[in-house]
């Protein structure tokens, strides 16, 4: 590794410029094709994505709009001695890490003579030397990606005007390394209900994560979806050792949310709606922590709550043994009848439980049975055809079977209905479903869904709450 980097970058890998320079070169190529050559250049072989919009836009305007021209100064100041042109970036500060790129102007010194052209830097018929106008841009991007100058190995981000005319295998290293920091951590799916957890040295830091900054404190990393876009998430995390940060971003670290102050514990939370997508929940504590009674590292309980319009989809689609499927899950519980659904309920409620199986099309119509699960802290339950709850222990062998038949495209599971937690004597639990179905060919092979129905039943006057 021999390219600099301190961090600092766009949020997502992406920037959009604005470019419509007049003229041409001295070889009647348009400065816009060499910028666009340029652009182009960096978005296919790197991690990095530009975009070009085709209308002028003043580089010195500092409107967060991205642009390249030919400038007389920097925007009222003197170009240095031996400077053809500088990548100007604005930033702003970031929940994690070094600060975001969310501007980059490129200002082209106007007094110089360029040209356009491949191949070894040639001269005029005095002698000097013609800069390439095509290769200095693709270095100013290079800066406006984040990178810095590379004096050890050959790329076209050396501190000086070369023989190099295309991007080398170090520029391209060194932009995979700065975007690609969320690979250097382990995500884990979350599930909603409760998860128990623990921040130490066996996990990823955030300065690992965002490939720049000092914050070595560690961070934990879960992904959800969410398919519904008024869901409302509910997120906390308790503690008596961590000093808890709480944090929602987007898949490309966009941050959304942030939740550091309890003046009372260690705990944070998070309320918010969220659309349609990809996100991450982000569990870390502070370098240095605050509180003395909290720390840097220790266990947590992370608690996800959700009440959505839609009947919620169960991802992660998986095998017991391994094989192909196409198989698609939704399920949750309702307290309303089926016009909403959550995972947290108080004993009195009356609740109806169900699920969806969309049959792997190699399936549909063959001898198969369906399996419901109810999985607690220390029992291993399964729905028999009797629609009755028996204890199989965890590692059930043969499964209790909830239905043999012959499989449908699409099966719906009446899992419970008009369930009263508190009829049943129950007044706190939490307990975790999972639907799946197998064909009679093959009895071993079993087809559900990783992410579970949680089902939290707790009473509002308990000194928990």
């Amino acid at each position: 590794m021999a390219y600099e980097i301190d961090g600092t970058k766009w949020i997502g890998g992406k920037a959009t410029f604005y470019i419509d320079v007049q003229g041409v070169s001295i070889s009647n190529i348009s400065w816009n094709s060499a910028i666009r050559n340029a652009l182009e250049a960096w978005s296919e072989q790197t991690v990095f994505d530009f975009s070009i919009v085709e209308e002028y836009a003043d580089p010195c305007g500092f409107d967060l709009v991205s642009s390249i021209d030919f400038k007389e100064d920097i925007c009222g100041t003197e170009f240095g001695e031996n400077v053809l042109a500088i990548a100007q970036n604005t930033f702003q500060l970031q929940e994690l890490g070094p600060p975001a790129i969310v501007e980059s102007d490129i200002i082209v010194k106007s007094s110089i003579e360029f040209d356009i052209y491949s191949g070894p830097i040639t001269n005029t018929n005095v002698g000097e030397r013609t800069a390439d106008f095509g290769r200095v841009i693709l270095h100013e991007l290079g800066h406006s990606i984040g990178l810095g100058h590379e004096s050890e190995l050959p790329a076209v981000m050396a501190p000086t005007l070369s023989d190099i005319d295309q991007l080398q295998d170090d520029d391209i290293n060194g932009v995979s390394k700065l975007y690609t920091g969320l690979s250097n951590c382990s995500v884990k799916s979350l599930a909603f209900g409760s998860i128990q957890g623990a921040l130490d040295a066996d996990d990823c830091t955030v300065e690992e994560l965002t490939v720049g900054g000092t914050d070595n404190s560690f961070i934990d990393l879960y992904e959800f979806q969410v398919a519904d876009g008024s869901a409302r998430l509910e997120f906390n995390v308790t503690s008596n050792e961590l000093d808890s940060v709480l944090i929602l971003a987007t898949k490309e670290l966009e941050y959304l949310a942030v939740d550091t102050f309890s003046s009372s514990d260690c705990d944070s939370s998070i309320l918010r709606r969220l659309g349609v997508g990809s996100y991450l929940l982000m569990v870390k504590s502070y370098d240095k922590p605050i509180k003395s009674q909290c720390g840097g590292t220790g266990r947590y309980t992370l608690t996800s709550n959700f009440l959505s319009s839609y009947e919620p989809l169960l991802s992660g689609s998986k095998a017991l043994l391994g094989a192909p499927s196409e198989a698609k899950f939704t399920g949750g519980v309702s307290g309303d009848g089926g016009n909403s659904f959550g995972n947290v309920f108080e004993p009195d409620d009356t609740l109806e439980i169900s699920a969806r199986i969309l049959i792997d099309a190699d399936h549909q119509g063959l001898p198969g049975f369906i399996l419901v699960a109810a999985i607690l802290s220390d029992q291993f339950l399964m729905l028999n055809e009797e629609g009755e709850f028996v204890d199989t222990g965890f590692n059930p062998n043969p499964f209790v079977v909830h239905k043999r038949k012959l499989l449908d495209a699409d099966e719906r599971i009446e899992i419970a209905t008009g369930l009263v937690p508190a009829e049943l004597g129950i007044e706190e639990i939490e307990v975790n479903i999972v639907v799946g179905y197998g064909v009679d060919s093959n009895l071993a092979e079993v087809y559900y869904h990783q992410t579970p129905i949680n089902l939290i039943v707790r009473n509002p006057m308990s000194a928990n709450q």
